[in-house]
């Protein structure tokens, strides 16, 4: 067994990529007292983070071939010529397989499988696996062809994935759960092949960009007027004067939306950017090389995606699948328009489909509602169970 031995630089090797995420933090904006007193708590995280991983490296693997044991696998496939990176984790090998397949474009999986089973609790009902999707988190590299990444490929690497995992597994079908653009990357795939997809949860979908670039403007802009915020106004209007299909224009209008309240309601920036470096540190499978990572696959996935994402409309491209939908649309969504969601919702042809409503979510209804979230993948999934019992 390779054992990890943990040293004393790993605090300069902290307090060095702490001042390298500056501007995921935002830290600019901070007094220097609470930057300082930032790194010091990314360094302490990454020495909590080590000594986790030497712990977790000391215990043997489950056997997969009990059937009763928690399993935990962690691996590097060659996914339509390229390498990417997934974890499954369950308490039963026997339990349907569930795919979350992440947001971005660009943002990693794997590093949040803690924090999102902390809140979904799914490892008890599914075999789940986590995902880091082409360019994105563990699966960057330096070698990607920025134009091998587009949503065509994303859709495809999604069914090559799934194929992968169902013959691993020995699964028939795979529930997918999906959030954004991945949402939309998902619904493009079963649209290719439904064959092996049970079930679809679409969280917060990208269905109508060109809309929604609007929308989203315009809602930052009446909160803005309505503050009276003059120098927020003026940064809005900047972002107004042409498309975003950079990562560092696109990166200041999260920010934006996020301050607002557009994204996750009562959760500011930095907090948000705090709490995915803290799960990329503390992850056993991250560290600071994974978030050095996961920084650059933003940057690409943005910067190759934008463009072609602003021309997206689900309405004129996907109207009928064979497989069932659920929608999850949080109410103060400033991203995806909820009711542009309804709308599509209704126009989509599908043997089954539902529409959930998050009063009190924005994008990110599966962190500030959880519960209700996990409740409806479970009700999802057995009702399909149901229908395709009764053919």
């Amino acid at each position: 067994m390779l054992l990890h031995t943990l040293h004393f630089c790993d605090i300069n090797r902290a307090g060095r990529a702490a001042e390298n995420y500056k501007h995921i933090l935002n830290l600019k904006i901070m007094s220097q007292k609470r930057t300082r007193f930032l790194i010091a708590v990314i360094a302490l995280a990454t020495l909590a983070a080590n000594f986790n991983t030497l712990a977790q490296n000391l215990k043997t693997e489950k056997n997969l071939n009990n059937k009763t044991m928690s399993i935990t696998n962690f691996e590097k496939l060659t996914i339509n010529n390229s390498t990417q990176w997934v974890l499954v984790r369950g308490k039963n090998i026997e339990a349907p397989l569930l795919i979350h397949v992440q947001q971005g474009p660009g943002a990693p999986m794997i590093s949040e499988a803690n924090e999102t089973e902390n809140k979904l609790r799914l490892e008890n009902d599914f075999l789940v696996a986590y995902w880091d999707q082409r360019g994105c988190g563990l699966s960057y590299s330096k070698d990607i062809v920025p134009e091998t990444l587009t949503l065509t490929q994303m859709a495809d690497d999604v069914i090559a994935c799934t194929k992968y995992l169902l013959t691993k597994y020995h699964k028939d079908k795979a529930v997918i759960v999906s959030y954004s653009i991945g949402a939309t990357v998902s619904l493009m795939a079963a649209a290719k092949d439904s064959s092996i997809f049970s079930t679809i949860v679409a969280t917060g979908i990208d269905v109508d960009v060109p809309y929604a670039n609007k929308f989203a403007l315009d809602f930052a802009m009446n909160k803005a007027v309505a503050k009276n915020d003059k120098k927020l106004i003026q940064k809005i209007n900047e972002l107004k004067q042409s498309p975003i299909v950079e990562s560092k224009r696109f990166q200041k209008r999260v920010e934006i939306l996020t301050n607002l309240g557009g994204i996750r309601p009562g959760t500011s920036f930095n907090s948000m950017a705090i709490s995915a470096v803290k799960n990329m540190l503390f992850s056993k499978h991250y560290g600071i090389s994974g978030l050095t990572k996961s920084l650059k696959g933003m940057t690409l996935c943005q910067n190759a995606l934008m463009e072609e994402i602003n021309s997206l409309d689900l309405f004129k491209t996907i109207t009928t699948v064979a497989v069932p939908v659920h929608f999850a649309q949080g109410r103060q969504d400033a991203i995806a328009p909820f009711s542009r969601g309804k709308e599509y919702h209704e126009q989509l042809q599908a043997p089954e489909k539902s529409f959930t409503v998050f009063e009190k979510s924005g994008h990110m209804p599966q962190y500030d509602e959880p519960e209700k979230f996990s409740n409806l993948i479970k009700s999802a999934v057995k009702n399909s169970a149901s229908i395709t019992a009764s053919k």
